[in-house]
């Protein structure tokens, strides 16, 4: 019995520290933002704020290439930072949203029904609430979000708040907008694999030069 009892425990302590360091790494991506950095996004280059593109101006110019058409990143490379003044967090995002990529953080996900930002559709950002998005839920209706991608930053602003079922698929869909999408898992004080989907939707207002 102690033979036994002894290479349970083992077990069990390989099992915390395994899943231990999968949580520390995921935390790794997020940094802390203050006030006064979010303040000098909203006022410098303003004189370079672009004309945002609808979408269908945007498909006149040229076919909208949607994520899953994508060869140049691998899965779980870095592609870009997503900064959200309300919780004062930025986070390095990754390419796909499969396990292996949200341990490292945020993922873009990837499919025929989202793109990048700059084809100025829908763009879905994907991180698991008790790592990454802690706090997600303090985010409000009118709070800007800003994403860096490819030496630009697009600012967001916060449209709706909704919580769906984790087999929704009215969220990850094509748009004509151009669209930011965050979801995590949800209740966020839920042990285990939690039943639904938080999910922020914000909509393009300005983008700038880096």
């Amino acid at each position: 019995m102690n033979k036994v009892y002894v290479v349970l425990m083992c077990a069990g302590l390989f099992i915390a520290a395994f899943y231990g360091y999968e949580w520390w790494q995921s935390t790794q991506a997020v940094e802390q933002v203050d006030a006064e950095e979010t303040e000098r996004w909203n006022t410098e280059e303003a004189s370079e704020v672009q004309e945002i593109e609808t979408a269908s101006s945007h498909s006149k110019e040229q076919a909208v290439v949607m994520s899953n058409e994508i060869n140049a990143y691998e899965k779980g490379e870095e592609v870009g930072r997503l900064i959200i003044p309300a919780i004062e967090k930025g986070f390095t995002t990754y390419w796909g949203t499969d396990e292996e990529t949200l341990s490292q953080g945020v993922g873009m996900y990837v499919s025929q029904y989202t793109t990048t930002p700059d084809q100025g559709r829908h763009t879905v950002l994907s991180g698991h609430r008790d790592t990454v998005f802690t706090g997600l839920n303090n985010v409000q209706k009118d709070d800007p979000i800003f994403f860096e991608f490819d030496g630009k930053r697009y600012e967001y602003i916060v449209v709706g708040i909704k919580v769906v079922d984790e087999d929704d698929r009215t969220v990850i869909v094509d748009k004509e907008e151009a669209t930011l999408t965050l979801t995590t898992c949800y209740p966020f004080e839920f042990i285990g694999h939690a039943p639904e989907r938080y999910v922020i939707q914000s909509e393009l207002v300005n983008v700038m030069d880096m």
